[in-house]
């Protein structure tokens, strides 16, 4: 007798609250920074939904880097690394 199929999690990724602060950028603090190159699903259409997100917000500069950092150290922190 087979198992029945088991529904696949989708892992899920914790908004970051508005509160979160900014990690420091290179050019006001000084402070170093690395690359870190990810490629990511193009049906996710992240580059689009970002420009449209500055665009609506009318930001001249978005600062992605500093997006990213904020949601990885809250997506490793909420999972205790």
């Amino acid at each position: 007798m087979r198992r029945p199929a088991r529904a696949r999690r989708t892992p899920t990724v914790p908004a970051v609250p508005r509160t979160s602060p900014r990690p420091p950028s290179s050019s006001t603090s000084g402070s170093s920074r690395e690359s870190l190159d990810s490629s990511v699903p193009a049906a996710l259409k992240l580059k689009k939904r970002i420009k449209r997100f500055a665009l609506d917000n009318e930001l001249d500069h978005l600062p992605t880097g500093d997006i990213v950092s904020v949601a990885l150290d809250e997506w490793l922190t909420a999972r205790g690394f």
